[in-house]
């Protein structure tokens, strides 16, 4: 039994770490130190190696809800320039030709008869323009709502830009995260493994118990799995990346300093008001209440007539058909004030408030949202910071309870309890510490997406 834990356990620490044996804890050194002493996993290949600033420039550069955001941003610039489109005349040119077995009357002349006849055929070709001089002010509304509209996307493409951003870097470090744990895991498997050298040692010399040596065997084995559902989470986020930056496998990440800077570029009170006043989000809801707005005083412009001049020249043969166009030049003012249309005018009207409303409370509630989560994540960056310092010493205090169990088992004076306690309580206060530092890098790019730049 003791025999094939010890070819399970070897073969298992063999495969993780072909390329470089991991040392041995030692006191005061913690869990990150270890991880990179570890190469990454290599119990599956690689596709590419990116640095952060790569992860991020792919995701964008391959990311759907960029792509539709841009799109959008470059409808709105369409928009605009239909509003101002409006304050030019529409030119129409029209051409046609008619031919027609009809047989033209004769022309009477100073009041005898012409025995003189056209020809049936007709053709004329023309220039045709109009022009709105009044409109009660839609074309003004028009061109504000279209220009709001069009600053609320540029808004919501960098909200687009950072929250994408935001996933490739949670992606990344959890990549990061898993290749830590996987680190973790092995140290525990060593600890395990030790831990069962000295329970077999121990029962031979007649200082031990059978279940000891059992217990031990079932540490090992928990360590076996513990090691299996890391390299597990490492895999589906090493995946999980290469498809969000386009590549056909598993990516790793380089270049992230392993030295955590907790300075932020702002103090607290700068990143609340930033977050309220000028974060992405609250941007693109304060645009999208005022282009609601233009929206409704454009509506509101239906009850005002619309006086329109219009004039155009025609070119033409000299026909007597019936329905032919005569040569000449013609040019028109005319209005339309429809008195009633079937309560169009106050629907359009009714429909233009409701979403001018909506958006206006939404627009508040957008800048609540903005502050409160601004303050819980500065909360929870000040709590994963205070979380890594105590992490830090749980596993130099763990590492150096544990190396006195160790001593102690091994000369009899403890118990293997005792033992498989400091050994748990070890394990744990590393994954604390992973846990923690990556805490820590998650809410940071968090609350830099709230905000719309970086830290």
């Amino acid at each position: 039994m003791k025999l094939w834990y010890f070819l399970i356990v070897g073969t298992v620490v063999g495969t993780a770490n072909a390329q470089q044996v991991p040392t041995a804890p030692t006191p005061g050194l913690t869990a990150r130190a270890i991880a990179d002493t570890i190469p990454p996993d290599t119990t599956f290949h690689y596709a590419a190696t990116l640095t952060m600033d790569q992860i991020v420039a792919s995701a964008l550069r391959y990311s759907p809800v960029v792509a539709q955001a841009r799109g959008t941003v470059h409808a709105g610039l369409s928009n605009e320039r239909v509003a101002y489109g409006a304050f030019l005349p529409n030119v129409t040119f029209n051409a046609d030709a008619l031919q027609s077995n009809t047989k033209s009357s004769p022309i009477a002349v100073s009041g005898t008869t012409s025995s003189s006849q056209y020809a049936p055929n007709a053709y004329w070709a023309g220039l045709s323009a109009s022009y709105d001089l009044f409109t009660g002010g839609r074309r003004p509304a028009e061109i504000a709502a279209a220009k709001a509209v069009t600053h609320a996307a540029d808004a919501s493409l960098i909200e687009q830009k950072y929250a994408t951003t935001l996933t490739a870097q949670q992606i990344a470090y959890g990549v990061l995260r898993g290749h830590d744990l996987v680190g973790v895991s092995m140290i525990r498997i060593q600890n395990a493994v030790r831990a069962l050298d000295y329970a077999s040692s121990n029962l031979r010399a007649g200082t031990a118990t059978r279940a000891d040596v059992l217990q031990a065997q079932l540490a090992v084995e928990q360590a076996r799995q513990q090691f299996i559902a890391s390299q597990d989470s490492l895999s589906t986020n090493a995946f999980g990346l290469g498809r969000l930056v386009g590549v056909d496998g598993a990516v790793w990440v380089t270049g992230v300093d392993s030295v955590i800077n907790f300075q932020l570029a702002l103090p607290d009170s700068q990143i609340i008001a930033l977050a309220v006043t000028g974060a992405p989000a609250v941007t693109a809801a304060d645009q999208t209440a005022r282009s609601q707005r233009a929206f409704l005083d454009a509506a509101r412009t239906q009850y005002l007539p619309t006086i329109t001049l219009s004039g155009g020249y025609n070119w033409a043969n000299t026909s007597l058909n019936i329905g032919a166009v005569r040569q000449g030049w013609l040019v028109e003012v005319g209005t339309a004030f429809p008195l009633f249309n079937g309560f169009v005018r106050e629907n359009d009207v009714a429909q233009a408030t409701i979403n001018a409303d909506v958006a206006r409370s939404t627009a508040s509630d957008t800048h609540r949202f903005a502050r409160s989560q601004a303050d819980a994540l500065l909360a929870n960056l000040r709590l994963a910071q205070e979380s890594i310092q105590s992490a830090e010493s749980e596993v130099a205090t763990g590492e150096e309870n544990l190396r006195v169990m160790f001593a102690r088992y091994r000369n009899g004076v403890a118990t293997f309890l005792d033992l498989t306690t400091a050994q748990l309580n070890e394990a744990q206060a590393r994954t604390d510490l992973v846990t923690a530092r990556y805490n820590y890098f998650i809410t940071r790019v968090s609350l830099e997406a709230l905000l719309g730049r970086s830290l």
